[in-house]
């Protein structure tokens, strides 16, 4: 198809008309063709407005051509995306106020167009997400649980509202809520808890709860064994040790129990043919974390029984800070890489005072021009300091469990320990149940190498758009720089008066990150030898 060339024709009839020709008269009966151009037109459905994704459906219907046939339909949809056809559809994923355009073209090359906008909106944040825990999820008639909301979340508002149908026709209310099942035999009911925010959205999430009838069975049965085990420690701090022994299990007279079976609750099972006591070792990356445990067992005449006791975990968040080098003088030197060496020669000294860290946010004020750059490649330096509290790191695996890890000599304390000392200014991180390494922790701590309580890891976002670093908040390194964990980042700054964002984040042995903490160095061009702001 020729697009330079104007094809605007239309059809009109001359009257006949006689035309003297060498003598001859003939009669002209003259028709000339023009060609009328298509007209475009389009709906939008089911609406022009909406919240992405917005789908749109798109129909070419009220196109027409006058004097002949539209032969192609093509869409620009505005967003980049262009389709082709009578009817099409397009979904818009970003926010944003789009044109439509519908091109039509007949046989001839003659086009038309028409054009309309839609507007797509972000999506409302989503509602609520509901979740609970049963303790315990499973065992016999009558079987009370217990119910706990504590995980459900709302990040675009507040939780108001917890509603509970036990799945028997029961209901309850409240983030905590108990029910005792009653059954004659084996039934699984499913737990329905609704959620309700701030703004009225709802979420829901279901759970099931076993019950099985008195003995263990679908039916009592005659004759059958008892299943009974004492539990040492049933509440407590993760890494949590707890024995569990089955003696008190008993057979029927002239019968003997062939097989013990426990099942933990967190994925672990084992069987022995003895009753002999278990210990088993529970961890948790939440605030607490409840497991049911189960034992099953056999007797020689192939009859069985169970029961189902749970055991409560507790792990406290740890605890993000630090602080930011302030070296004597500041940056008076035109290499900007001597930024660090000072710092560097000040720990050499033994120069770790006060004065040569800001427990606040930093402005480097006096940093050097290189005649190109206002500022290039600064390193600046964090420290997370060593934990001053000589409690922190007094374990042993002689005491007991909680003796250091809980505000109370008690293991069943669910509240966290108050700070380490002197941490007014969120200059070190800590973990509320202690900071312990492999030279004095009980042997049966979950990690390899022994590692339970304490922080692990620092998560650390320069603010500059370079990839999260990881340090390891071990052992060695509290043998640097005094004790401290210290790190070094190079900055390569283009803009005068440049603000940058540090945060870091810790996390324990078990998993469990803290909040993020934050502070902000600002980068500005100063006259050397002027002293640091």
């Amino acid at each position: 198809m020729k697009r330079g060339v104007s094809r605007a024709w239309r059809r009109i009839t001359v009257p006949i008309a006689l035309v003297a020709v060498g003598g001859l008269v003939m009669g002209l009966a003259s028709c000339f063709l023009f060609n009328v151009p298509p007209e475009a037109g389009f709906t939008i459905g089911p609406s022009t407005a909406g919240q992405a994704p917005f789908t749109v459906t798109l129909s070419a219907a009220p196109s027409s051509d006058p004097d002949g046939d539209i032969e192609t339909y093509t869409w620009d949809f505005g967003d980049g995306g262009q389709g082709a056809g009578g009817n099409v559809a397009h979904t818009y994923t970003a926010p944003g106020t789009y044109t439509i355009v519908l091109i039509v073209e007949d046989e001839y090359g003659a086009t038309g167009q028409a054009s309309k906008t839609v507007y797509v909106t972000a999506p409302e944040p989503a509602g609520p997400t509901a979740q609970f825990t049963a303790s315990p999820s499973s065992g016999t008639s009558p079987l009370t649980v217990t119910f706990n909301a504590a995980a459900s979340t709302y990040e675009a508002g507040t939780i108001v509202a917890y509603d509970w149908g036990f799945g028997d026709g029961g209901t309850g209310f409240g983030q905590t809520a108990t029910h005792t099942y009653f059954s004659a035999g084996t039934q699984t009911f499913t737990v329905t808890l609704t959620v309700r925010g701030s703004d009225g959205k709802l979420g829901s999430t279901t759970g099931t709860v076993r019950v099985t009838a008195p003995g263990g069975g679908t039916t009592p049965t005659p004759g059958a064994p008892s299943a009974r085990f004492d539990i040492d420690e049933s509440i407590g701090v993760a890494p949590l040790q707890v024995n569990f022994d089955p003696q008190d299990s008993e057979a029927e007279e002239g019968r003997v129990i062939i097989l013990y079976t426990w099942s933990y609750g967190d994925g672990a099972a084992e069987s022995d043919v003895n009753p002999a006591v278990m210990d088993h070792v529970y961890t948790t990356k939440t605030p607490s974390e409840t497991f049911s445990v189960t034992l099953v067992v056999l007797d020689n005449a192939g009859a069985s029984d169970s029961i189902t006791k749970t055991v409560k975990a507790y792990n406290f968040r740890p605890v993000a800070g630090f602080d930011i080098i302030n070296p004597p003088g500041g940056e008076t030197v035109a290499d900007d890489t001597q930024f660090y060496a000072t710092a560097a020669a000040a720990w050499a000294a033994g120069e770790v005072t006060p004065a040569l860290w800001l427990e606040d946010d930093v402005v480097y004020g006096d940093l050097q021009n290189d005649g190109l750059l206002p500022i290039d490649d600064v390193v600046v330096v964090i420290r997370s300091r060593e934990i001053p509290d000589a409690r922190w790191f007094n374990l042993d695996g002689t005491l007991a469990q909680d003796a250091l890890r809980t505000s109370t000599t008690s293991a069943t304390s669910s509240t966290a320990p108050g700070a380490p000392a002197d941490y007014d200014d969120h200059n070190f991180s800590y973990d509320p149940e202690g900071q312990t390494w492999a030279v004095n922790e009980p042997g049966w701590f979950p990690d390899s190498a022994g590692e339970g309580w304490g922080v692990r890891y620092l998560y650390i976002n320069w603010g500059d758009g370079s990839a999260e670093e990881r340090v390891e908040y071990a052992e060695d390194d509290w043998s640097a720089f005094g004790g401290d964990v210290v790190v070094a980042h190079p900055y390569d700054i283009t803009a005068d008066g440049t603000v940058v964002t540090i945060t870091v984040t810790a996390e324990d042995w078990l998993g469990y990150k803290s909040a993020p903490f934050s502070r902000r160095v600002t980068l500005k061009v100063g006259t050397e030898n002027a002293g640091e702001d």
